[in-house]
């Protein structure tokens, strides 16, 4: 027999995410998007509900409690959602396959034609500093710098870099973005910040230093997406109080969390 449900999310956003578990509704994730964790215009919301301290955490916490309680259908990989009036097809990357009798069927996001992009770097060489972030409102290219401790063991008392840019499908393709020109764009932020690598050489009281040393580890482009409403629409709802919610709550005081 097939299964019944009044609404099913098709999502691929933190919103999405959150919006399903706002309203304790089924929801089916395809092709996620990144979620950044120095993500600037989500810095001054508390996540505390989610015993989350940044984006990052609200994900996989969201991504948790969702699938803990059921709301979140085939947490695996999707290959294939397709819909034929009101049943639903489920297709999973391991080819199981499972169909829904869904009253209303929500496409949560929208593509649109831009990019989020992020650099990361690890340093091999870089001065002692108090810096976090570093920004470029004027730019796009490397908008923003994140410096963070690094989670490499052998080099826990240094920082590593990761730098955020907003780019067009063409600009992804292009050499003129690519991450030997990211490098060189952080670079500059860093000298432009005093921040420097090694010493070299002193002539008088002036002291010289080469520039720091950079390591490319990783690119992550994640298509930037419009949700159906906005994180503070929706961080901003009433939390519906179901089963699901109650469940996790029950957790929560069992763990004393």
């Amino acid at each position: 027999m097939i299964p019944k449900i009044p609404k099913l999310i098709v999502g691929r956003s933190l919103e999405s995410m959150l919006y399903a578990w706002r309203t304790q509704t089924k929801i089916v994730v395809q092709d996620p998007e990144y979620v950044f964790r120095h993500d600037l215009k989500l810095s001054e919301y508390d996540f505390g509900f989610m015993n989350a301290t940044n984006p990052k955490q609200l994900y996989n916490n969201l991504t948790f409690a969702l699938g803990l309680t059921s709301l979140l259908i085939c947490p695996n990989k999707i290959s294939n959602i397709r819909k034929y009036k009101e049943e639903v097809n489920i297709v999973t990357t391991g080819n199981r396959k499972i169909t829904l009798h869904v009253a209303e069927f929500d496409r949560f996001d929208k593509e649109t034609d831009m990019f989020n992009v992020y650099d990361f770097f690890d340093t091999r060489e870089m001065s002692s500093n108090n810096a976090t972030i570093l920004t470029d409102p004027e730019s796009d290219f490397i908008y923003q710098l994140n410096l963070y401790k690094t989670p490499r063991v052998e080099h826990n008392r240094t920082k590593d870099l990761v730098g955020s840019s907003r780019m067009s499908f063409k600009q992804v393709l292009s050499p003129d973005y690519g991450q030997g020109i990211a490098m060189l764009k952080i670079l500059r932020m860093l000298k432009s910040a005093g921040i420097n690598g090694k010493f070299a050489w002193q002539r008088g009281e002036k002291r010289y230093y080469k520039r720091p040393k950079l390591e490319f580890y990783r690119r992550v482009t994640s298509q930037v997406l419009k949700p159906k409403y906005s994180f503070d629409e929706i961080y901003n709802m009433e939390q519906t109080k179901g089963a699901p919610w109650k469940t996790l709550e029950t957790l929560r005081k069992r763990e004393g969390t």
